[in-house]
């Protein structure tokens, strides 16, 4: 007779645990690709705001990688580690490792947004 835990597949991490750990690279790839895009067409119209505007949507998805990895935080049991082998504790795990890489990439969105503001895209 088989054991009952044996048959039943892992817990996988829930979307908000995923969500943590890559909305920071996604806002920043997005960032950097859009603005890149979009810098010629802010050269021929003079409209400049376009930039600031993607940069600034960016940095709040990137937040939201943060908010994410916090809600889910709470949801945690008190007594998980970041060592242990049991799946709360991959799951803290994770989340602190979202939040960490959430708030990074957005320090890296803003760091990038910083010379739009000063240079113009024409140059």
């Amino acid at each position: 007779m088989a054991e009952v835990g044996q048959s039943r597949r892992p817990r996988q991490a829930p979307g908000l645990v995923w969500w943590s750990m890559v909305a920071g690279p996604i806002a920043w790839a997005a960032d950097l690709g859009f603005s890149y895009v979009l810098a010629q067409h802010a050269c021929s119209t003079q409209h400049r705001y376009v930039l600031h505007l993607i940069s600034m949507a960016c940095f709040v998805m990137a937040l939201t990688g943060l908010a994410a990895g916090f809600a889910e935080h709470r949801k945690l049991p008190a007594e998980v580690t970041d060592k242990g082998p049991r799946p709360f504790d991959r799951a803290y795990f994770q989340v602190l490792f979202g939040m960490v890489f959430s708030i990074a990439f957005a320090l890296i969105v803003v760091a990038g947004a910083i010379p739009r503001w000063i240079l113009s895209p024409c140059d």
